[in-house]
């Protein structure tokens, strides 16, 4: 198995959020390289041990022989399933995911200590993905920091993320992700890109340096299957980005963000746009529009940003928001953003 090994700002970001402090024990799921790990002991030294687990001996095996070279003699790389914790060392101050799920692995929170913190990168309906650091809140859980981030899924184990990667045929290189959660016509989706296609625009600017994130997490709530990610090129595909673009799906029909480049008095700007292909082509780009028009009235980039909140078993019912449609609700947990719109 070939590891990878996370961007140096999402390593910088995941640390933290943990907070790790001198003492702690913290078990990370995702060794990788020990890389990460060999982080979390230094700063958990003196008198702190981390354990990492991976699925797969090879990788348990390099990163064992990486921190021994490094001198992390309070590091331990064990073979097992992250989602399933590691019971015979906990409790534990610390739980770090280093990889990403679908849902929240129920079995590692009482592995956690009074006043210990999850970090969880999850996805919250299709590709859209955010890394949550959760601590206890009562019977529910709250966050005390959430941040755009996208890992390598969680496999071989009891909370697999599944995802299934769809090429496009004919010319060009264009993928789709589509996830269990989401209703798509996978095969359909291979030729989508032949269909006749409908562009609609959204009369949304974006100046230079605006983030995207918050239009990508409204639309991931509001939308029945989210968004997926939809990388590559061919001709005739015009992605909002070099990349690729975001899509939203709903059977046999996909809409895409695109852009277009204007100027106006207050200088460069990008209006998103939304390309349809399918047999409802015409009919998603208008509710993707919709949808965009009314983030971008209600809260865009200019209000306030989101908390969360999560529960799991039977506190489950008790988390309710203000507006309906930003409850997620998971195989084995709901989560809720609670999102005020702007004034």
């Amino acid at each position: 198995m070939i590891s990878c090994i996370s961007a140096p700002s999402i390593v910088a970001t995941q640390l933290e959020q943990v907070g790790a402090e001198p003492g702690h024990k913290i078990l990370e799921a995702g060794a990788a390289t020990g890389y990460n790990a060999a982080l979390l002991g230094h700063l958990v030294a003196p008198g702190g041990h981390v354990w990492t687990v991976d699925v797969d001996q090879d990788l348990v095996d390099g990163a064992q022989k990486n921190l021994t070279e490094a001198g992390a003699t309070n590091v331990t790389a064990v073979l097992g399933d992250g989602a399933a914790g590691l019971p015979e060392h906990a409790p534990y101050d610390r739980i770090q995911f280093t990889v990403g799920a679908g849902d929240v692995p129920v079995r590692i929170l009482d592995q956690l200590a009074p006043g210990g913190r999850l970090v969880l990168p999850m996805r919250i309906r299709g590709s859209i993905s955010r890394s949550f650091a959760f601590e206890r809140d009562g019977d529910t859980w709250k966050t005390v920091s959430c941040e755009m981030a996208t890992f390598v899924p969680l496999r071989k184990g009891v909370c697999d993320d599944i995802y299934t990667l769809v090429p496009h045929e004919g010319e060009g290189n264009v993928r789709l992700e589509t996830f269990s959660e989401q209703e798509v016509d996978r095969e359909a989706m291979r030729t989508v890109l032949d269909q006749p296609q409908t562009t609609v625009y959204t009369g949304v600017r974006f100046r230079k340096g605006a983030p995207w994130e918050w239009m990508y997490l409204y639309l991931a709530c509001v939308l029945p299957n989210g968004l997926s990610r939809m990388p590559g090129s061919r001709p005739g595909y015009a992605p909002s980005f070099g990349w690729g673009a975001m899509a939203a799906l709903d059977g046999d029909t996909l809409a895409y963000l695109t852009q277009r480049e204007g100027e106006d008095e207050q200088g460069k700007f990008w209006e998103v746009g939304v390309t349809g292909h399918g047999s409802r082509a015409a009919e998603l780009a208008d509710h993707v529009v919709t949808e965009i028009g009314e983030w971008h009235r209600g809260w865009g980039n200019d209000g306030p940003e989101p908390d969360f909140r999560m529960a799991v078993g039977d506190a489950r019912d008790r988390l309710t928001a203000a507006e309906p449609r930003f409850v997620i609700d998971k195989a084995y947990s709901r989560l809720v953003v609670d999102w005020p719109r702007k004034d």
